[in-house]
């Protein structure tokens, strides 16, 4: 991919998945991480303030994450962005993800490299001092 070297973050995908433990009769609903330090770039980010509720103060927001159009990012998924992770960062943050939306590459027989992936991500968080 031509802009391989815009993604500077890492993202880490969990996915509820249904599992019948033992080959019994009930399904149970387990939490599995289903991708490994993904690169991407988080962009069009929204800075704001925390917003006073009546019990905590609650911090949300709405960016958009770019990455290869290849990576397995479903709607609902609990994805865990380190930001800068490809260069030596190390701050984490939790999002959830919207639906995602591949853009293929515009110019048809000739491969410019410009197919991605983008995924609306949503930060609903209570602040915490």
């Amino acid at each position: 991919m031509l802009f391989s070297d815009w993604y500077t973050d890492t993202v880490d995908v969990f996915r509820v998945v249904s599992e019948i433990p033992g080959g019994g009769n009930l399904t149970r609903d387990k939490r599995t991480q289903v991708g490994f330090a993904i690169p991407c770039r988080v962009y069009s980010t929204q800075v704001k303030g925390a917003t006073p509720q009546p019990t905590a103060a609650v911090d949300r927001k709405e960016d958009k994450l770019a990455c290869d159009i290849s990576a397995d990012i479903q709607i609902g998924d609990e994805l865990i962005v380190t930001r800068c992770g490809r260069i030596g960062g190390n701050t984490t943050e939790r999002y959830l993800a919207g639906k995602p939306q591949d853009f293929y590459d515009p110019v048809g027989v000739a491969h410019t490299g410009l197919d991605h992936k983008e995924v609306g991500l949503l930060a609903d968080n209570i602040a915490r001092s």
